[in-house]
């Protein structure tokens, strides 16, 4: 009976502890396949993921998508979100979930954008295409917040890749 109860004292304990810390993590999303009009096609949209924890709960949420022209994605922004194609040096589309935005919010998410040269940018028909994707109920990106973001100025950190900073979390990088 003593080495039940001190085995579920030490469980308890581990459980207690693994709840109290932050912690950041890295990865992928994968989209397959999609659909524009008439056409069709089987190509896979990669999102690269950064993820923000205090213990098992999810503080924010943030998917990266080096948009390019040559893709069949590119089918779904519109003429004028094309435009940003030919004036930013790099075209970021992310996909933000903010579970508490009293820790983690949208906007200081954008201010680590703008840190990293990036200003945001309104794309409503590609968000509309990839909310309406059959693996959008899947990620839930209804409680996802879809943005656009435009690198025109060189970023103000010295680290070639983008590097997202918020206080309290490891300094996390992705290449793009």
């Amino acid at each position: 009976m003593k080495f039940f109860l001190m085995a579920m004292l030490v469980v308890f304990s581990g459980c207690a502890a693994y709840k109290n810390y932050n912690q950041s993590t890295k990865g992928k999303v994968v989209i397959r396949g999609g659909i524009y009009q008439k056409e069709a096609w089987e190509d896979l949209l990669v999102f690269q993921r950064m993820s923000w924890y205090h213990g098992v709960t999810l503080y924010y949420d943030a998917l990266f998508y080096k948009a390019d022209l040559n893709s069949p994605f590119s089918k779904w922004f519109s003429a004028s979100e094309k435009e940003f194609f030919t004036k930013c040096e790099s075209f970021l589309v992310t996909v933000g979930y903010s579970a508490d935005p009293t820790k983690i919010s949208h906007v200081n998410f954008r201010e680590q954008m703008k840190l990293n040269g990036y200003d945001d940018v309104i794309i409503n028909n590609f968000a509309s295409y990839l909310r309406t994707h059959p693996s959008a109920a899947e990620w839930r990106f209804q409680n996802y917040k879809l943005m656009g973001f435009c690198k025109r100025s060189p970023s103000r950190l010295s680290t070639p890749n983008l590097a997202i900073n918020f206080p309290s979390f490891r300094h996390l990088e992705i290449e793009l």
